[in-house]
């Protein structure tokens, strides 16, 4: 039996630009479905942007998720930049050294 959901997304095109809103707590259960679904999105358009404005907590399930999805935006000559983040994660996001590269937004 799988575990509830601990978390909701919401994808909004802008153009061929997509902004991914996340809500709620992601860890390992969901850091899978959370890659896959950033993959999709980078996929579909010419950016990403992943808004953490309603996300209480991530592990490092997510910080990979979200380093993978940026280094295949790059790879693609996509955008991808973390904006918004909650203050708790952004706290986790400098503190294991990857703020910069995950909001800086550049190929």
């Amino acid at each position: 039996m799988s575990p509830e959901p601990t978390w909701r997304y919401r994808v909004r095109a802008d153009g061929d630009a997509r902004t991914v809103a996340l809500s709620g707590e992601i860890d390992i259960n969901g850091a899978e479905e959370l890659h896959t679904l950033l993959q999709e999105a980078v996929d579909a358009g010419s950016g990403v942007q992943v808004d953490l404005a309603q996300v209480t907590f991530i592990d490092s399930t997510v910080i990979t998720a979200l380093i993978k999805s940026r280094n295949s935006a790059r790879v693609a000559g996509r955008r991808f930049a973390v904006v918004n983040p909650a203050a708790q994660v952004h706290r986790v996001l400098a503190v294991t050294g990857v703020l910069n590269a995950l909001t800086s937004g550049t190929r």
